[in-house]
């Protein structure tokens, strides 16, 4: 599956199951891939991702370790 594919499914699992709990793998491809592509494509993320991205932070916090 590519990671267009990943981010999306991802994303509908979220839309459909407001509880839906995230594994620190699916978190850690999700931010790999969400860096890749804000570093090629400078448009506006959808809203759902940025909610996406700031729960992942909440929860695996040592993902952005490093990052400042």
């Amino acid at each position: 599956m590519d990671s267009a594919n990943q981010i999306q499914s991802l994303v509908d699992q979220v839309e459909k199951n407001p509880k839906y709990t995230i594994s620190e793998k699916e978190a850690t491809g999700f931010l790999s891939e969400m860096k890749r592509l804000t570093k090629k494509d400078q448009t506006n993320m959808p809203p759902l991702v940025v909610i996406i991205m700031a729960y992942i932070d909440m929860i695996f916090p040592e993902l952005n370790e490093g990052k400042n």
